[in-house]
């Protein structure tokens, strides 16, 4: 009779339960929140959209901070999810892929996990962090072994980030795989560019193009990047795969609306937003989750690899 009453009472005044009043009595917000570096490019973007789909499965909603790369808005964001009371927090990108950890940012981190667990979309930084990270070097290994069997010997790589581990591992593995082939790197053809984002690329193709040799192949840090190379080699007259091939990493919406679409090594950001998720999940009802996880790779083959030209020559 009493919940009779209640429900009439519901139905009459089209009750809504507040869930911010609900989260005062309970021990959980079913809030993740989540700080990204960068969402204007388009592999954040990918890794959000996957994370918010899986979490809206898991019963969880997202709140989504954009630090544009400032440190400041990365503390702001950080204090913010602290202060929403947000279950955990996924932190992709900024301070946490340097090379070097910046002791301000690790006491940023110590002071936000006295309250809440930290899931970080890179390797662990800190003892009490959960790390999950794309495979680096395996994205780099992948790549040469589809450029070698097509039959290329002739490598250029356009990178940017020097101060971020990810960026000095895949140098790192690029050394390493010509080493494997029994092939020189060639100094000249390792260009460094200002940015992630397509600009950069094509200056860069402007600088490569200066050079007495070039390479058959050519490896772009990311999706901007490469698609960046590609207008400027069309835009000099080089064909696309026909005289250079190109290959990005991150396999994003931007590999398909290039011509030729751009062959990319891909993460599987489905399963990306899995880990991220169930890491953050597992973290915040104290399950043993482990510290570190690597992301599945896959080759996305499009149209802009193919073997190299019959005679590798010189510029004129």
């Amino acid at each position: 009779e009493k919940r009779d009453r209640v429900n009439s009472l519901i139905a009459k005044y089209n009750f809504r339960p507040n869930a911010m009043a609900r989260a005062l009595t309970e021990t959980r917000t079913k809030l993740l929140g989540m700080v990204m570096t960068d969402t204007g490019n388009p592999y954040y973007n990918s890794v959000y959209s996957a994370c918010s789909n899986e979490a809206y499965q898991r019963g969880y909603v997202t709140m989504l901070m954009n630090t544009f790369s400032r440190p400041e808005m990365e503390i702001s964001a950080l204090t913010k999810l602290v202060e929403q009371r947000a279950d955990a927090i996924i932190l992709c990108g900024g301070r946490v892929d340097l090379q070097e950890q910046d002791p301000a940012f690790t006491r940023l981190l110590e002071t936000t996990l006295e309250t809440t667990p930290v899931i970080v979309g890179s390797r662990s930084c800190h003892e009490r962090v959960y790390g999950v990270a794309v495979d680096h070097e395996g994205s780099v290994d992948l790549a040469f072994d589809y450029l070698a069997a097509l039959g290329h010997r002739h490598f250029g790589f356009f990178y940017t980030g020097s101060e971020f581990y990810g960026t000095q591992l895949k140098l790192s593995r690029f050394r390493q795989n010509m080493a494997r082939l029994g092939l020189p790197v060639r100094e000249e053809w390792l260009i460094p560019v200002k940015s992630y984002d397509c600009p950069s690329g094509w200056e860069g193709i402007d600088r490569l193009l200066s050079l007495p040799e070039l390479p058959t192949a050519l490896l772009g840090m990311n999706d901007m990047v490469t698609a960046g190379m590609l207008q400027g080699l069309l835009a000099h007259g080089v064909r696309v795969p026909e005289d250079i091939s190109l290959m990005g990493f991150d396999d994003t919406f931007i590999t398909n609306i290039t011509s030729p679409q751009l062959t990319a090594v891909d993460y599987d950001y489905g399963e990306y937003a899995r880990l991220l998720v169930d890491t953050a999940l597992g973290a915040i009802e104290g399950r043993d989750m482990p510290t570190n996880q690597l992301v599945p790779l896959s080759l996305s083959i499009k149209k802009s690899c193919a073997p190299p030209p019959h005679a590798w020559r010189k510029r004129a």
